[in-house]
């Protein structure tokens, strides 16, 4: 039996690495060998390009006036990405608890940043010397313990003992505030496990949803700093001209950011700067050298340790010699310096050290004694300790609002998006200002000559496998499979978008084939990052840790850093498959149509709004609008389909509407965690345009289904044409 069975399953092994074959297009070829790159190849020449412009424009500055006139652009920049923060609202700060130590006691305080919005903070208070202190606001780096961590525990009780004040917070995600804490798992619901590292993922999971309204969770939480300033200020033994800003990790990038958009902040401290994608407020033409760059001429110490990855800590060097120039020119060298420290990442001893000294040099003007410098080893205080909620969490004990929360609230204070028109006369007008609102948000880069060619082509009786690749910009190739019905002359065409890739989940027999044999040329593309160009290395944990950090969500925040989107580009991989099919003189050009099967379809969409070319459209288990994202509190739709501050200008149903008078078949529309639509929510949520085509009189061209079999979809995209 065994002798029988082992040939027999190398046939089924041997025909499947042949079926798969049979759909590749770039294997074997040695020109494509580093497919696996072309997405973040391409991403990553667009950041280039952007440092070294910014590189050359601070190159360029000669004089302070220029400097000041630069330093007003950037800062005008950092505003509109960052938005308008919301008003200054009561603090309503409460001191939840206290501790009396050796030469300092600690306050356990919270106060509120907006209404109902609870920050969890320890601060640290000198218990003799001057009537007012000057003071350091700590924001905390990713360590799942926040305010508790061991590292920021020793700052705050190093520095209230030699005449500082102190206020170390926990930012959303960490410490006291967990934004989707379980109380019966005790822990965060994203977490794949027992380690602080959660934080990041709770910080790039609310900071994908962000995107789609506000745009920046950056904002969010330099709100929460900036407040802390406020408490700070208003606190009586607090000296409000000597303020001082320092954190480690993710706290030295808030600490960057504070820096920047905050004068009352007269010394910055950041430490082993960097943190998550979502935190830090890059975007077209602002980088974070651009941040820094605002901080000057106020004194600014950078500090990295050797525990951090070498390659980060020479290109940061490299950049503070960058900001450096503006001291220069603005006549205060002395008031910056860069340091690396032989330490882990972190905010270690010798970083207290020398984060005193250079406090004292500028908050208290003069250097400290040298015997002042030397470091007890007290024990740590427990977290019970210094918790300023009764449970440990702010979710349960106060309740209040949340990122999610904030983010709904946000969707529902945009201004109103453009209203439908109500008139003939006024459809091609509203058509072409959504086309505008479409191309803005998507950063859509501008179209390459196709240099197109076909790879390879096999006659399979019924119809013909044609193997191509197409430019969508002169450094992207896209792979595509085309099945053209056999027997030669002009067919109706189709672009075929799928989730995974060209024949991903068996597409291929299941609607390619029968599409070619029933004669329509067929063609299913890889849109750039998916299917034989998808990265290498892509995380694929089935957990919350890879949905985030997962090579897609990596490069969806690197894309938005460097000013463009990834959907973006997929788009334009789209309309570039309209423009191969347009150019081949076996297609009929007034016939092509677009379908997209789940995040295809999101595409397909898009692509169809901007391209008239696109003469029919079916999406198949699409999300069915970015609104409902924002109202749910968890959501599986990754962030490469969020275009940034989308929802002040178009959903995806505006987008169906723009379709209008073309046929548009919606089948399968899912919701925030994919789940299916039931027909009558599908309903609501597209009618939109189910009003536009009743406006146009083409009611009979739209049509909403729900779970129909593999056959009657088929039937569907066999009518588009």
């Amino acid at each position: 039996m065994k002798i029988r069975i082992l040939p027999l399953l190398l046939l089924v092994l041997a025909g499947r690495a042949a079926a798969q074959l049979e759909w590749n297009v770039l294997f074997g070829h040695p020109e494509f060998k580093n497919a696996e790159s072309l997405l973040p190849d391409h991403i990553g020449r667009i950041r280039s390009a952007g440092e070294a412009e910014r590189e050359r424009v601070i190159n360029g500055l000669k004089t302070p006036e220029q400097v000041s006139h630069y330093q007003e652009r950037t800062m005008a920049r950092l505003r509109e990405v960052l938005g308008a923060f919301p008003e200054r609202t009561p603090l309503n700060a409460k001191v939840t608890g206290r501790l009396d130590r050796a030469g300092y006691r600690i306050e356990n305080v919270v106060f509120e940043s907006r209404p109902r919005y609870y920050v969890t903070a320890n601060v640290y208070v000198p218990r003799a010397g001057k009537a007012k202190y000057p003071a350091v606001l700590a924001p905390v780096g990713h360590w799942g313990a926040g305010k508790f961590f061991e590292d920021y525990q020793r700052l705050g009780r190093y520095l209230a003992q030699r005449g500082f004040i102190v206020l170390v917070y926990d930012a959303p995600g960490q410490g006291e505030r967990q934004q989707y804490f379980d109380p019966v798992m005790a822990q965060t619901r994203l977490s794949p496990g027992n380690t602080h590292w959660f934080v990041t993922i709770e910080h790039n999971y609310a900071g994908m949803q962000t995107i789609l309204t506000r745009d920046h969770y950056a904002a969010i939480l330099a709100w929460d700093g900036v407040r802390g300033i406020d408490y700070l200020a208003g606190r009586p033994d607090v000296d409000a001209d000597k303020i001082a800003c320092t954190g480690t990790s993710g706290g030295g990038l808030q600490t960057e950011v504070l820096s920047a958009i905050d004068p009352r902040i007269k010394v910055s401290i950041p430490v082993c700067y960097g943190g998550c994608a979502a935190d830090t407020p890059a975007r077209r033409g602002l980088g974070m050298t651009s941040v820094d760059a605002l901080i000057a001429p106020r004194p600014l110490l950078m500090i990295e340790a050797t525990g951090d990855p070498r390659s980060s800590v020479i290109e940061k060097q490299r950049k503070h010699a960058l900001i450096s120039r503006l001291y220069e020119i603005s006549g205060a060298s002395a008031s910056t310096r860069y340091l690396i420290t032989d330490e882990p990442h972190g905010y270690g001893e010798s970083i207290r050290r020398n984060a005193y000294e250079w406090l004292s040099r500028w908050l208290n003007g003069a250097p400290p004694p040298p015997e002042t410098l030397a470091e007890d080893q007290a024990p740590l205080e427990s977290e019970a300790a210094l918790s300023c909620t009764v449970t440990g969490q702010v979710k349960t004990s106060l309740g209040g609002e949340t990122v999610f929360s904030l983010n709904r609230a946000d969707a529902g204070h945009l201004p109103p998006r453009e209203q439908l028109p109500t008139t003939r006369q006024q459809w091609t007008e509203w058509r072409n200002r959504l086309r505008g609102h479409v191309t803005g948000r998507l950063s859509l880069e501008p179209a390459g000559p196709l240099n197109a060619r076909t790879l390879g082509r096999t006659d399979k009786g019924t119809y013909v496998i044609e193997k191509v690749v197409f430019h969508s910009t002169a450094d992207v190739y896209v792979p595509g499979i085309l099945l053209l019905p056999s027997g030669g002359g002009r067919h109706p065409a189709v672009v075929f978008v799928n989730d995974g890739g060209k024949t991903a989940g068996g597409v291929a027999e299941k609607y390619l084939r029968p599409m070619a044999e029933a004669g329509q040329a067929v063609l299913a593309i890889d849109p750039r990052g998916v299917g034989e160009t998808a990265p290498a290395n892509a995380n694929r944990e089935n957990n919350y840790r890879g949905f985030v950090h997962g090579e897609e969500g990596s490069l969806s925040f690197s894309a938005l850093g460097a000013g463009v989107t990834i959907l973006g580009m997929r788009t334009r991989d789209v309309l570039q498959a309209v423009e191969y099919l347009a150019s081949r003189p076996d297609v009929i050009q007034s016939q092509i149509s677009a379908i997209g099967h789940g995040p295809g379809g999101v595409m397909v969409l898009h692509a169809a709004a901007l391209d008239e070319r696109i003469r029919s459209v079916a999406v198949l288990g699409t999300l069915g609008a970015y609104s409902l994202v924002v109202d749910s509190e968890i959501y599986a739709h990754r962030p490469s389909l969020f275009p940034p501050g989308v929802l002040a200008r178009y959903d995806l149903p505006d987008l169906a509407a723009a379709v209008a008078p073309r046929p548009l078949v919606l089948i399968n529309s899912t919701g925030a965690l994919q789940d299916p639509l039931d027909a009558a929510r599908a309903a609501q949520v597209y009618d939109p345009a189910r009003r536009m085509y009743e406006l146009l009189g083409v009611e009979d061209r739209f049509a909403i289904i729900s779970a129909p079999s593999s056959g009657e979809i088929l039937d569907r995209y066999q009518q588009l044409r």
